[in-house]
């Protein structure tokens, strides 16, 4: 399902978004070679099975041949990982990605023995895996095989379907910016201009009216006198009840009552 937004009033548009996704199965299986040595007599060629696991609904086994699995490999290890119908015989090919990697004492995979196979159909009794995994040599030299063992460790991904991925809806709350700034206002925190109309004094806030009003813009931050001055800039010829109501759309968007017809008229001619 899609991600809804959901915009309460101010007729603004609903905003969605929805994702895509692929999702995968991923599992491992760790392989634990004991009597690694007793291992070396089984032919070239040949392959010892681990136990069968489940993973994406399937099962799998890995094939461990110690002494490699052609001739040109007989030096080597190779291993394996296999699609096992046997225990669920209707089953049909899926794709899969392995990964091998030897472990160290810690139980941590070995960069240098690490190996990522592409994504491969597996159909029946099909395998994919390398066989040049790691020189015995090297392994029998080196510090992971302890007590005549060592572990191989098999990450299996298989991918699914792809499907949309569902979230839950986010509601926007409506803009309240309005009641914010008719309340900077009303507190004449930060005012930092003062007008005389009409007998009665009033605070405001410079940005605030240049933003909202052109001939606030001039005069604040033009050439005009007022720019700069830092006395009250006095308002001849409007009452005091008009410019309240300016102040207060121009902060809220919002005009209050008013009841004079004289008064409304000023108003619109201000507000043009």
């Amino acid at each position: 399902m899609p991600t809804s937004a959901h915009v309460a009033g101010d007729g603004l548009p609903s905003v969605s978004a929805s994702s895509i996704v692929a999702s995968a199965v991923c599992g491992y299986h760790l392989v634990k070679i004991v009597s690694y040595s007793r291992t070396k007599e089984v032919p070239n060629g040949k392959s010892i099975h681990s136990s069968p696991f489940q993973l994406g609904g399937r099962t799998w086994h890995v094939r461990y041949y110690p002494n490699g699995n052609k001739t040109e490999d007989i030096d080597y290890i190779s291993v394996f990982l296999e699609f096992d119908d046997t225990v669920v015989p209707e089953a049909g090919a899926v794709e899969a990605q392995a990964k091998f990697s030897l472990l160290d004492q810690h139980g941590n995979p070995v960069p240098s023995y690490t190996q990522r196979t592409i994504r491969n159909n597996y159909a029946v009794n099909k395998t994919w895996g390398y066989d040049k995994f790691i020189k015995r040599e090297e392994l029998e030299k080196s510090e992971h095989l302890k007590d005549d063992s060592f572990t191989i460790k098999v990450d299996v991904a298989v991918p699914g379907l792809f499907h949309g991925l569902e979230t839950p809806s986010i509601v926007v709350p409506p803009s309240d910016l309005h009641r914010h700034l008719g309340d900077l206002l009303s507190s004449k925190a930060g005012a930092d201009v003062e007008f005389l109309v009409g007998g009665e004094t009033f605070f405001a806030h410079r940005y605030v009216l240049a933003a909202r009003f052109p001939v606030f813009k001039a005069e604040f931050f033009g050439s005009m006198e007022e720019s700069t001055t830092k006395n009250a800039i006095r308002i001849d010829d409007m009452e005091a009840q008009v410019f309240s109501a300016l102040l207060t759309f121009m902060y809220t968007d919002a005009l209050p009552d008013m009841k004079q017809e004289e008064n409304m008229t000023w108003l619109s001619i201000c507000l043009l």
